[in-house]
């Protein structure tokens, strides 16, 4: 893993639901670049953790090479793209596996959505090319599986060329201690629970606000330093201090009862392959306002006791899309969307799809 810190959201999440179940089945150990004291404790793992800089080459590799001689993996599992140390680590085991023929373990690698066309998109020229010459594309043709989280990311997988070994097994979530909300109101207050990152379409969600009157908005969540200080700028010039509230991550009962408490939860991302916090909300009893195709990938985790109690807003995206039409036309689609959800009651809200054409997003 690139990292385990709570700023870091999906993958975070995803290994604390993961490891309570998988650490009672097989002898489970976590490696993550960092500082342990930055990681999340994850139940049933031994957490490990190496050297991060690549200015240090040889005090990772000695760290990585030890600990394989010390677990003996049967399967080594990448959980990452896009990062040259995670590459170093599987073109390492492959090397130690060449020169021991007693040690073969299995290299499955997960993308988590790092290889969809929008990501790939972005920076493509300065940033992706040469990442895909130098690594990337050797680590997943290299890779014995390639592991997607929903049907849709494996197409996307096999359409690159560079592996066709690739499963589609979905994240999942322990939905039997969730609760059910019981009352609903109007819609006025919306939330924003997932990573404070560029593809999570804040700006555009925060330039939505501005032209509502009566909708409140609470962003949870963490990121980097930066980009969380340019968002609070951005909230301030456009006068949004009153209607949008920055709360950090939150966890444990805090994050359902805040779930629970919200009318509405918004995910305008422009590339999503598995949002947890859909079926999180969903499995509440809370409405959802996402991409159209995220309901398919997550409706399989909401108890079918629990699916009539929210149902989805959707917002249409295309894969034919440039990053930047994209932005273009969510944010006009939003900004409508927002309206309705401001003119709208529960009870329309629960039987409202709302769902742009995805040929206006098109380029032809």
């Amino acid at each position: 893993m690139p990292s385990i810190s709570a700023k870091d959201g999906g993958t975070t999440t995803y290994l604390r639901e993961l490891t309570p179940a998988l650490g009672r089945l097989v002898d489970l150990h976590v490696c993550a670049l960092g500082k342990i004291d930055d990681f999340v404790p994850l139940p049933n793992a031994t957490v490990h953790a190496i050297e991060v800089s690549l200015k240090h080459l040889c005090r990772m590799r000695k760290g990585w090479m030890a600990l394989l001689d010390e677990i003996k993996p049967d399967i080594v599992h990448i959980n990452c793209c896009w990062m040259p140390q995670c590459a170093l680590v599987q073109y390492w085991t492959r090397q130690k596996s060449r020169k021991d023929k007693s040690f073969s373990p299995r290299i499955l690698l997960t993308p988590h959505g790092m290889l969809e066309p929008w990501i790939i998109g972005r920076n493509y020229w300065t940033k992706k090319v040469p990442a895909m010459l130098l690594y990337q594309k050797w680590a997943v043709r290299n890779a014995d599986v390639v592991v997607s989280t929903a049907e849709e990311e494996r197409k996307h997988i096999l359409q690159l060329g560079w592996n066709k070994n690739v499963v589609m097994l979905p994240n999942g979530i322990d939905s039997s201690a969730i609760k059910v909300k019981k009352l609903w109101s109007d819609a006025q207050h919306l939330l924003f629970m997932s990573r404070l990152h560029p593809k999570k379409g804040l700006e555009m969600l925060i330039e939505a606000m501005a032209a509502t009157d009566r909708l409140k908005l609470v962003i949870a969540g963490d990121g980097e330093l930066d980009y969380v200080q340019s968002l609070k700028e951005k909230i301030k010039a456009l006068g949004q201090d009153d209607k949008i509230e920055m709360v950090g991550p939150v966890y444990g009962e805090a994050k359902w009862r805040m779930i629970r408490d919200a009318d509405v939860v918004v995910l305008p991302s422009y590339s999503e392959n598995f949002g947890l916090i859909v079926a999180e909300a969903l499995a509440s009893g809370t409405p959802v306002m996402t991409e159209r195709s995220m309901l398919l990938r997550t409706e399989h985790l909401i108890p079918e006791r629990q699916r009539t109690a929210a149902s989805t807003l959707w917002l249409e995206t295309s894969l034919a899309a440039t990053p930047d039409s994209m932005r273009n036309e969510k944010d006009r689609f939003m900004r409508a969307v927002l309206r309705r959800v401001t003119d709208a009651s529960k009870t329309e809200i629960s039987v409202l799809v709302v769902s742009e054409p995805a040929t206006t997003m098109e380029q032809g």
